[in-house]
């Protein structure tokens, strides 16, 4: 059966022509997935006042205009209900991006949601039926596999070629004959990330064909989550729905969490030929009917001003400069962490100082260095992948990562005299 005729039955579904489905074992899935690292280590951080470097939140504020234009829609009353497909203005700001802009229909492809979050939740919950398996690219951002539960589906995690530290730190590959192998009958979606959190890859057309491929043999929906589309630094970035053959089963999700600094906004939205865009909408409308109307009119002014006026440019510079000051400072204190070539992350390899359990290094660091890191534990279904490995945040002003290096370096001598957990 063809993505548009899978996506048609599913909409008929859900408009309530079709028994409900089955939640199946979504709540078990749900109990096993990990714990809240990310609170509990902020909460870690700021006990023991270490520099955070664990959560991905800038601490410096998005363009004056977002504000500016929020306030003036507030005022003039813009505060109820909006359309559920998205505010129009928004939906055609989004639809002119450059990346993708003349691909997409915004009133029949284009829904704006509460998130990128959302626009991925919407759409596993639209396009997957219970039993369906979906490919996981390991490590994977952590409300993957969660959203996978909800729909009732499974998840099959295959772990990207981690590339051993050569001097300048970790690096990875896209496992694509581990991809095809994993793939079967009952795969019906494959989600892709990139720029990829938390490893930084930015695929490259290579990479991308083959994905094509995959997708096209086996039939397979892409959910390509691209909130970090505007942070690349070396090879501009290329959504999966630009390849050749993928745009008509590709769901493009994307947010200005990211490329505006405005995480708690929660403005999302997802692209899609129409015939899933129908699905997704249904799902949508339940979910949160609407993102918040003012926000979203201050984001569509937003995007049209920032892109006309090189905004993004400046951004990725701006970035590069972070990343760069942090990929030294982990170097130099026996950290080695590769240049990312996109999103705002760095993994460093921390066996150099602890060979043990990532959220206990982590624990450890904190405690050595008065620095926060993120462990890879929730990234990864399975403890050896995530082994060895932690992830810094570089979206921080420079004067944070400066003071967090020169903890790092001041650490680092004293740690390879004291065991993991060990007093000091």
């Amino acid at each position: 059966m063809s993505g548009s005729a899978r996506a048609t039955e599913r909409t008929s579904g859900l408009s309530g022509s079709a028994p409900p489905r089955q939640a199946g074992g979504a709540r078990s899935a749900l109990w096993s997935l990990p714990g809240d690292v990310y609170g509990e280590m902020t909460a870690l951080a700021r006990a023991s006042g270490a520099v955070n470097l664990g959560q991905a939140m800038p601490d410096f504020d998005g363009p004056a205009v977002l504000r500016t234009a929020a306030a003036g829609a507030m005022a003039a009353g813009r505060n109820q209900y909006g359309p559920s497909a998205g505010e129009p203005e928004l939906r055609r700001a989004v639809a002119e991006r450059p990346a993708l802009a003349g691909r997409y229909d915004p009133e029949r492809e284009v829904t704006i949601t509460a998130g990128a979050t959302e626009a991925l939740a919407a759409a596993m919950l639209a396009l997957l039926d219970p039993g369906d398996e979906v490919l996981l690219i390991e490590p994977f951002y952590d409300s993957y596999p969660a959203m996978v539960a909800l729909a009732g589906a499974i998840a099959v995690p295959v772990a990207m070629e981690r590339v051993p530290p050569a001097g300048a730190g970790l690096s990875w590959r896209l496992p694509v004959d581990a991809l095809a192998a994993a793939a079967g009958p009952r795969t019906r979606m494959i989600v892709v990330n990139t720029p990829h959190n938390p490893t930084g890859r930015v695929l490259g057309p290579a990479e991308l064909g083959a994905l094509a491929d995959l997708a096209r043999r086996h039939d397979l929906y892409v959910l390509t989550d691209e909130v970090y589309e505007e942070l690349w630094f070396d090879a501009p970035h290329v959504s999966p729905a630009a390849v050749d053959g993928l745009r008509e089963r590709t769901v493009v999700c994307g947010s200005v969490s990211k490329s505006l600094s405005v995480c708690g906004w929660r403005v999302g939205w997802a692209l899609a030929p129409a015939e899933l865009t129908a699905a997704i909408r249904v799902v949508h409308r339940f979910l949160s009917f609407c993102a918040p109307p003012p926000l979203q009119l201050a984001v569509a002014e937003a995007l049209r001003a920032r892109a006309a006026g090189g905004y993004f440019d400046t951004l990725r510079e701006t970035y590069r400069r972070r990343r760069d000051l942090l990929a030294g400072a982990l170097v130099a204190a026996g950290l080695p962490a590769a240049p990312a070539q996109g999103s705002t992350f760095l993994v460093a390899d921390t066996s150099g100082w602890w060979d043990g359990e990532p959220l206990a290094v982590a624990r450890e660091l904190v405690r050595a260095a008065g620095v926060a890191g993120l462990p890879l534990t929730s990234f990864c279904a399975r403890g050896e992948n995530a082994r060895g490995v932690l992830r810094f945040a570089f979206c921080k002003d420079l004067e944070t990562l400066a003071e967090a290096g020169r903890r790092l370096r001041s650490a680092a001598p004293a740690v390879a005299a004291v065991p993991l957990g060990g007093d000091r």
